[in-house]
């Protein structure tokens, strides 16, 4: 059977990078073929100062698309291309260990477009999955995740009772990620141009280096929409340890939809409410996004995700002192 070739964000490959007017109109995503941005992330710690807890390095890559490694490529058929944007946090904080991956995938097809992917090992495992695209004309969204397996039979998850007596049980809650099985796919329709938090980033650095001055879109979070508004702030200096560079604020706010369940938003390293993101003016670099995390459910800190180092970026993306 063949395949729809027709989704909404085409990849086009232009100079070397993947264009995708996916989302807002006039605002692309760009993913540039081999980039490689390197974030401290630093928690404020009031008179005590910051203190650094790890890294985050945010990417994406361009490969030729194969819509099947069953399927041989004719030497006739256009050149299609795919994109991947990527997320990866590793850290520890009072004890805690994260090793944090995202991912998103952009396809020249229908369904699925996009292929956002979400999985988190160290001291807790989890991994989430959500689809993006159209069938029959409808714009639609899945999303699967896995949880603890209580209650399964297979006996490599059951342990050693400590009283003799007793008879081997089933683990109760582990953090095992070999104890967590996938759940049941759900479905349901979205607005078109809907995207994922990581995409959304992307869309902000999109969003100032085509001038735009406010925006919205719909971003998808598990099941959840949520409305999402852009806004331009200031444009000044901005220190980080890669150097100092003229960058301009975008603030990213968000509202639950009209008929959706009330929640707090938590967005893209954990951060809730507003999300703070300065970019290079010139070329939408992000150098530091900044927010709020909360901290064993009792209160928030503030969180600076900085940029330490970068390679693959655009010529003109350089140091206002260089």
């Amino acid at each position: 059977m063949s395949q729809e070739l027709s989704g909404p964000g085409d990849p086009t490959l232009v100079e070397g990078s993947l264009r995708l007017d996916i989302g807002p109109e006039g605002v692309p995503v760009w993913a540039a073929p081999e980039e490689e941005l390197v974030f401290e992330v630093v928690i404020d710690l009031g008179l005590l100062g910051g203190a650094g807890v790890g890294s985050v390095t945010l990417g994406s890559t361009v490969e030729r698309y194969v819509p099947g490694l069953a399927v041989p490529l004719e030497p006739d058929e256009p050149v299609l291309w795919a994109g991947t944007l990527g997320s990866a946090a590793e850290g520890r904080y009072l004890g805690y260990d994260l090793d944090h991956t995202l991912s998103t995938r952009f396809n020249p097809q229908a369904w699925p477009a996009l292929i956002h992917r979400d999985v988190q090992a160290g001291s807790e495992n989890r991994r989430r999955e959500v689809m993006l695209g159209t069938r029959d004309g409808v714009t639609l969204s899945t999303y699967r995740f896995d949880g603890h397996c209580a209650g399964c039979e297979r006996r490599e998850h059951f342990v050693e009772p400590t009283l003799p007596w007793r008879d081997d049980f089933h683990c109760k809650k582990c953090k095992r990620a070999g104890h967590r099985l996938w759940r049941e796919v759900r479905k349901r329709e979205v607005p078109p141009g809907s995207m994922d938090m990581l995409t959304a980033v992307w869309v902000a650095r999109a969003f100032v280096r085509e001038g735009g001055r406010s925006c919205g879109f719909t971003m998808v979070d598990k099941y959840r929409l949520w409305n999402v508004t852009l806004l331009r702030g200031d444009t000044r200096a901005i220190e980080t340890p890669a150097g100092t560079f003229e960058s301009t604020e975008v603030l990213l706010r968000s509202e639950v939809p009209e008929g959706e369940e009330e929640r707090e938003f938590a967005g893209l390293f954990g951060i809730r409410g507003e999300l703070h993101i300065w970019v290079h003016a010139a070329t939408g670099v992000p150098v530091v996004i900044r927010g709020r995390v909360p901290v064993g459910g009792l209160f928030d800190l503030g969180v600076r995700v900085q940029l330490e180092a970068a390679r693959g970026t655009p010529a003109a993306f350089a140091p206002v002192d260089d």
